[in-house]
């Protein structure tokens, strides 16, 4: 049951390393396209300008998005957890590590 307990805590953890990753890249790839619509509005360029600053707000919502996901993650992981009481627990015996 504990070691089942600790595959359950790491497939959860690489779920939730995964959804960081991907927000990462979709927040690079939101400051990219910024820069580039901030390149085309200098230019005069406002039609390429607008369709940049859309993909960069396309690129910000999935961001949010898996933000969301890992943070849904972490409330799902906060419930299963056991309670620790901190007279009775070495520090560092609860939760995931």
């Amino acid at each position: 049951m504990v070691d089942e307990n600790k595959l359950i805590g790491m497939a959860y953890a690489e779920h939730m390393t995964d959804h960081y990753r991907r927000a990462s890249e979709e927040l690079l790839y939101a400051y990219q396209r910024n820069k580039e619509a901030a390149r085309h509005h200098e230019a005069g360029a406002f039609r390429a300008a607008l369709h940049h600053a859309k993909l960069s707000k396309h690129h910000s919502f999935n961001a949010h998005e898996h933000l969301k996901d890992v943070m849904a993650l972490a409330e799902k992981i906060d419930a299963v957890k056991p309670s620790c009481e901190v007279s009775r627990t070495p520090p560092g015996s609860c939760g995931i590590q």
